[in-house]
């Protein structure tokens, strides 16, 4: 697999499948680049997918952040991935955690070369507040953020880096209880948490299947979401570039309403996908290739 090196030295892996027009697809938290594989090969034949592993996941897994706010990290990253291959006006496709970097890089970096954007399943406001009640997890944010911060004072005890698997025991089992408990409520799948709980003996097999496996990235995605301090509304009022805004009506994570919200205030044509929660790829991933499809050839 190809690799293209950053501003900080560190070098990170990219998968590019096809020809053609350029499509530089932003994966989610728990993801990596080859997850987008199945929904790209059937538009190979006429576009060029640009695939990238954020730090700390896939081939870029042994990659730390350099900085506290993950999402500037990331941005740097896609901007010194698109510096690196010479792309120029080309499409960029968000999901979740890739939406949320999208939105960054245009709000802080240099968004020029992007012709056209699709952003999938993420809220353009992380926290709740007084105009704004779409947050992550809507009406259920204080319960989750609750959560997030009992996690972040667990790993108080814990060393500044270094592997999850490798955390003392009794720690790790209860890092590892909190972590997929959260991931479960985030994949909308109650059952792996229940997985857990009745194999939690082989907790250190666990660990190297968690999509954040490392301590200091498990810190800082921490820190991010509950830095109160990622809104997006302001500076995407004048979206520069024509947008599409999938939403999965049934997601956990992000209400549909607030989706629908920010589509209107970028004016962008929204699709639902009535059936798919927060992971459309998952639940509904027929619907979600024939929606990207459109996107594409638009």
């Amino acid at each position: 697999m190809p690799f293209f090196p950053a501003r900080d030295g560190e070098s990170l892996q990219v998968r590019i499948i096809g020809r053609g027009q350029p499509v530089l697809m932003l994966h989610g938290l728990g993801m990596q680049g080859r997850d987008w594989l199945p929904f790209v090969l059937p538009f190979a034949r006429r576009y060029q997918f640009f695939l990238p592993d954020f730090r700390g996941a896939g081939g870029s897994s042994r990659v730390r952040f350099n900085q506290p706010d993950v999402f500037h990290n990331h941005m740097q990253d896609m901007e010194d991935l698109v510096s690196h291959f010479g792309l120029s006006d080309f499409s960029l496709v968000g999901y979740s955690l890739g939406a949320t970097t999208s939105l960054h890089w245009h709000a802080f970096g240099d968004f020029s070369p992007v012709r056209r954007y699709l952003h999938i399943d993420q809220s353009p406001c992380i926290a709740n507040g007084d105009d704004w009640s779409h947050g992550l997890f809507g009406d259920q944010q204080a319960r989750f953020f609750s959560q997030l911060e009992a996690l972040l004072a667990l790993l108080d005890g814990a060393p500044d880096t270094g592997p999850l698997n490798r955390l003392a025991t009794g720690l790790r089992e209860a890092v590892l209880g909190q972590v997929l408990d959260i991931f479960s409520q985030v994949a909308g799948r109650p059952g792996l948490h229940s997985a857990y709980q009745s194999t939690s003996r082989w907790s250190g097999v666990w660990a190297r299947l968690l999509p954040v496996a490392d301590v200091a990235d498990l810190r800082a995605y921490l820190r991010a979401y509950l830095s109160h301090t990622h809104d997006y509304r302001t500076t995407s009022g004048d979206f520069p570039v024509p947008a599409t805004v999938l939403t999965g009506a049934l997601s956990p994570l992000y209400p549909a309403a607030g989706q629908a919200e920010f589509a209107r205030h970028i004016r962008a044509r929204h699709v639902v996908l009535d059936k798919a929660g927060h992971v459309p790829l998952m639940s509904q991933p027929v619907a979600f290739t024939r929606a990207l499809g459109r996107f594409l050839n638009e």
